[in-house]
């Protein structure tokens, strides 16, 4: 799958469901049930014990109506490894300019990360569909991506950090693109309680927030 390819299943639904676990099989699960409940993205931390392998067995059981990328990937080896697993996406907590050239190589669809307007400029040259805010709800949250978008307003910006089903819709309000939502779904009470059922209807919650957006 090409960058192109995997930008139609993106824009869609262009919520990214982040899931970093204390296990591969946990993981698997809260994946699984944030794909029922109709998150078609899903990103898999390479901080998860086992991700390879989480991100392979999620492409075996959804390669074909979910999209399953790799998340804090900070080195070539790490964006190597993630895409020989499967991951269709590669996403960076910074703009690393080597593993961004390393993925384009790969057709492989490559997200960089910035904090700062520099960063955030400097990512954008890249010519990506569009840039992560990280981490930004410590950054002012949704009031800091709409500041952005003041200046920036030709930027497609992807909130991560912080973002829930509660303030989802403003982030989306103040011109975010897109939306990265990890603990906000997936949180640890859950995941430790394998109470997969409301990561479902938290997946769900995020869906239906969306829709009244567009």
């Amino acid at each position: 799958m090409n960058p192109y390819e995997a930008l139609d299943r993106i824009w869609p639904r262009p919520i990214f469901a982040v899931v970093r676990a204390a296990s591969a099989e946990t993981a698997v699960k809260a994946a699984r049930a944030a794909a029922v409940g109709g998150i078609k993205v899903v990103e898999v931390a390479l901080t998860t014990p086992g991700a390879y392998r989480v991100i392979a067995d999620l492409r075996r059981e959804h390669g074909g109506d979910v999209l399953v990328g790799a998340g804090a990937v900070t080195t070539l080896e790490l964006a190597d490894r993630a895409i020989k697993a499967g991951a269709q996406f590669v996403a960076m907590p910074h703009t690393g300019y080597q593993i961004f050239e390393f993925c384009m190589q790969r057709q492989t669809l490559a997200i960089p990360s910035g904090a700062t307007p520099s960063e955030i400029v400097g990512a954008w040259g890249l010519s990506v569909p569009f840039v992560r805010v990280f981490p930004a709800w410590s950054l002012g949250g949704p009031s800091y991506v709409h500041a952005l978008k003041d200046t920036l307003d030709t930027v497609r910006l992807q909130p991560a950090g912080g973002v829930t089903p509660e303030n989802m819709k403003a982030y989306f309000r103040a011109g975010a693109s897109a939306v990265a939502v990890g603990s906000g779904l997936f949180p640890h009470a859950d995941l430790q309680l394998a109470n997969f059922t409301a990561i479902g209807e938290r997946a769900r919650a995020l869906v239906r927030a969306y829709e009244k957006t567009t």
